[in-house]
C-alpha cells in the first residue's frame, strides 16, 4: 500500500459509514450511539471529551447511586424551530417568591 493511502481509504471507508448511520432510524441511531459509547467510554481522551455532566453521570453509575445513564433524545431542529411565547402577568420568579415568603 502507498504511503497516505490508508489514510485515503480509512477517510473514505468513515464517510461511507457516516452516509449509512444517516439512513438509520433514530432508534437504531440511538443503539449505534451506545456501542460507539461503550467502545470509548474507559478512554482517558473520551474522558476528557464528556461534559462535567456526562461525567458526572458516569462516575454516579459507577458507584451505583444510579441505576443507569439516561437517554437523550438530542434534536438540534427542535431547538432552531423554538419561538418563545410571550405571557401575560407578572413574572413566574415573582411568583415564587411570593409563596416561598
Amino acid at each position: 500500500m502507498a504511503p497516505g493511502k490508508g489514510a485515503e481509504m480509512s477517510s473514505a471507508s468513515l464517510e461511507k459509514i457516516i452516509e449509512e448511520v444517516r439512513t438509520l432510524t433514530q432508534e437504531e441511531q440511538l443503539q449505534v450511539r451506545e456501542l460507539i459509547d461503550s467502545l470509548l467510554e474507559n478512554t482517558a481522551e473520551a474522558q476528557a471529551l464528556l461534559s462535567p455532566e456526562e461525567r458526572l453521570e458516569r462516575r454516579l453509575l459507577e458507584r451505583g447511586v444510579i441505576s443507569e445513564i439516561p437517554k437523550r433524545n438530542f434534536d438540534p431542529a427542535t431547538y432552531k424551530e423554538f419561538e418563545p411565547i410571550e405571557v401575560k402577568g407578572k413574572p413566574v420568579s415573582e411568583t415564587i417568591i411570593e409563596e416561598r415568603g
